[in-house]
């Protein structure tokens, strides 16, 4: 940024109206640059006196340091939105990584082949979760066929 443009958004900045990308230009600018400095301490001690003034407010003696905090505070809240924003990257990341083996795991389905009551076929069921008899999908499909296998059985017979 180059003095001309930051002596432009003096005004914007004590009205806090920067964007984050703006504003971190603007004040490594500031930072930097003793002339655009001094400037804008010349603006803020005028719009202070101004809003001291027009708010029968007392008025304080030491511009400077306010104008000091007031750069510490933009510079911790941009540090504080940038570590925000690695958290969240962070945390998609770790997400991401997480469902991938739960992703993959779970693409792996095993075949089973089942033997219904009373049939001399087997079935072949596919399923998805955990095998044995702790799948209440599995279960589920197991009793369904049963009792399909039981009433085509039961039709087959009354013919």
């Amino acid at each position: 940024m180059d003095c001309r443009t930051a002596l432009k958004l003096n005004e914007r900045y004590l009205a806090e109206g920067l964007s984050d990308t703006v504003l971190a230009e603007y004040l490594e600018h500031i930072q930097g640059c003793e002339s655009c400095r001094d400037n804008l301490m010349t603006d803020y001690s005028i719009t202070r006196a101004l809003d001291q003034i027009n708010h029968n407010m007392d008025f304080s003696t030491d511009y400077s340091k306010e104008l000091a905090q007031k750069l510490e505070r933009s510079r911790q809240y941009l540090l504080r939105k940038k570590r925000l924003r690695k958290i969240r990257i962070a945390i998609v990341v770790l997400l991401m990584l997480l469902s991938v083996p739960l992703s993959v795991a779970s693409s792996f389905g095993t075949a089973k082949f089942y033997k219904p009551e009373g049939s001399e076929e087997s079935l072949r069921l596919q399923f998805y979760g955990i095998p044995e008899t702790s799948d209440p999908i599995r279960n589920g499909i197991i009793e369904y066929n049963d009792e399909a296998v039981k009433k085509l059985r039961a039709l087959e017979e009354g013919e």
